[in-house]
């Protein structure tokens, strides 16, 4: 029997990552989508090719595959309600949650009637509780008698989706509009604990069941996303393009260590993770920043420097987690101030955010921003940081 992954969503995600683990895993690919030009192409063409960058450098070929509209909620339905349905995945934007829960409702209750095999939805977004957004979506349509028995019946998995996807541009859509460009990276953590029913999480490649998950989620976001972000304030500050190029810059790089250093502290005390593994992990990590044909701009991985600064996220995040396991945040402060410093022109977030520092000054922003208060120690470094950028002790 030929089994289906249904994929909502055939963005660069979902056809550039998920896509190429279920083929590998010997499952058809069903596409769920708004957009007809991508699912037109995908119906008429019956096959599209990943393009690997980097050392790995290769050409994958994505066929047994199809596709449906969004709109289309009845065939949609019927498609997760199918037998043959091993697993749903979603990759449409955490915005877009919503508007798909109508269609897996549907299929799930028709499942459920049908007395198919427990189903498992894979939540590939950028979006911390997703799992629970789209569970409560999917709750508040499915009938009252039944909605406990379906929603025990369903697993809605969080995953950490770490495989870097290069902006395509409009001469990559030109040649080919199916096309992708990634990198060779596919592991795909996923919520063990989440996981319902029989269907092992091995069977499908690239998936690795972890608990707890919020290790792996905080791993993520506090060495990948925030090594990320560092390399785009810093590197924006020196002038330079590129995050590689920042990378090899001996004014950063060091920095970049130390950040990391704090981060993996921190996280090896919090969680237990091994701490070769953890370093083995990172100088994986910091290879894969070295990809030059991602072509990731210092100004990409800066962007949007409100929601980066944000108490919780990636940067800030970082230092209270260091803090939370008695490590100062040196070097994270920093970075701090290095993201308070970006003033890209071309980003509205950054623009807001130098308004606030000239109107309001740096300790009402670090309040309203980053949650940090003028008495606290971070408050203290983040001053000493930036007063040193100040006078040009930075890259001069």
């Amino acid at each position: 029997m030929a089994y289906t992954a249904v994929q909502f969503g055939a963005g660069n995600i979902g056809r550039g990552f998920l896509a190429q683990l279920f083929r590998e895993s010997r499952l058809e690919v069903l596409f769920v989508d708004v957009s007809r030009q991508i699912i037109d192409a995908i119906n008429f063409r019956g096959v599209y090719t990943i393009n690997i960058v980097g050392d790995d450098a290769r050409q994958i070929r994505i066929d047994q595959i199809r596709g449906l509209y969004s709109s289309d909620v009845g065939g949609v339905a019927d498609a997760i309600a199918s037998p043959n349905t091993l697993i749903v995945c979603t990759a449409v934007g955490a915005s877009a949650l919503p508007q798909i829960a109508p269609a897996i409702a549907a299929g799930l209750e028709k499942r459920h009637r049908a007395r198919a095999a427990p189903l498992n939805v894979l939540l590939c977004e950028n979006l911390h509780n997703a799992a629970e957004v789209l569970r409560n979506a999917v709750g508040m349509l499915l009938p009252a008698s039944e909605r406990d028995s379906i929603i025990s019946e369903t697993g809605f998995v969080q995953t950490v989706v770490s495989r870097m996807v290069p902006l395509q541009t409009d001469a990559d859509r030109a040649i080919d509009p199916l096309g992708v460009r990634v990198e060779a990276y596919k592991r795909l953590p996923v919520d063990a604990d989440a996981w319902v029913g029989e269907t092992q999480v091995s069977h499908i490649t690239g998936l690795e069941a972890v608990s707890p998950f919020e290790a792996y989620v905080e791993r993520k976001l506090f060495t990948h996303n925030c090594a990320h972000a560092v390399l785009g304030y810093l590197g924006f500050a020196a002038g330079h393009e590129y995050g590689y190029q920042a990378l090899h810059d001996s004014r950063i790089e060091p920095l970049l260590r130390a950040v990391l250093d704090e981060t993996g502290r921190a996280l090896v005390s919090k969680y237990g993770f091994d701490p070769v593994g953890h370093g083995n992990h990172v100088a994986d990590l910091l290879h894969r920043f070295d990809n030059r044909d991602l072509g990731d701009t210092c100004r990409r991985l800066a962007r949007d420097p409100l929601r980066k600064l944000a108490p919780g996220d990636r940067i800030v995040g970082a230092a209270r987690c260091c803090e939370s396991q008695h490590i100062s945040p040196v070097a994270l402060s920093w970075a701090i101030a290095a993201a308070l410093r970006y003033d890209d022109e071309g980003d509205p977030s950054a623009i807001q955010l130098q308004q606030q520092l000239h109107l309001v000054g740096r300790e009402a922003t670090l309040k309203r921003v980053c949650g940090i208060l003028p008495n606290e120690q971070i408050a203290v470094l983040i001053d000493e940081a930036m007063e040193s950028a100040a006078v040009g002790k930075v890259f001069s």
